[in-house]
């Protein structure tokens, strides 16, 4: 018996008089809140336009990057000149670029292009330095320019 004593206790605690309700001033009384509930609804079928290709991309594969001997080898190559004359311009010619461009110096090189230099970073053992070449379609050469019988 003692059970269903307590069962009638706690329904009658949980319950809240109605008369205390009524009593309360309009203004005080709460009326309880609906809580919106987590609905699943189906995705409306959505019609995707078919993609279109503008512009088909070509991957580029780099290669073997071209070292200091090899560059002697082609510059000897193209000159026509021996190793030991070639050697020094080579790397005198490297050291001023790389000096010009760590100093952030945009270079104009008309064989070679435009030689802009975008970023600059200071790392612990070297300087990272982001460039960006703009080389002419026409890879002729420098053109020659003729005043007289002489070609310049």
């Amino acid at each position: 018996m003692a059970t269903s004593g307590t069962k009638t206790a706690t329904k009658k605690a949980q319950k809240t008089p109605k008369s205390a309700a009524k009593s309360a001033p309009a203004a005080l009384k709460t009326k309880p809140v609906k809580t919106a509930k987590a609905v699943a609804t189906p995705a409306k079928a959505a019609v995707i336009p078919k993609a279109t290709i503008i512009e088909a991309v070509k991957p580029v594969v780099a290669g073997a990057p071209l070292k200091k001997p090899e560059l002697i080898e082609r510059v000897m190559a193209e000159t026509g000149m021996k190793k030991k004359d070639v050697k020094p311009v080579v790397e005198a010619m490297l050291t001023v670029l790389g000096r010009a461009l760590t100093k952030g110096e945009d270079l104009t090189v008309p064989p070679l292009g435009k030689l802009m230099v975008k970023r600059t970073k200071e790392a612990a053992n070297a300087t990272i330095v982001t460039v960006k070449l703009r080389h002419p379609n026409d890879t002729s050469g420098p053109k020659k320019t003729i005043v007289g019988d002489e070609v310049i």
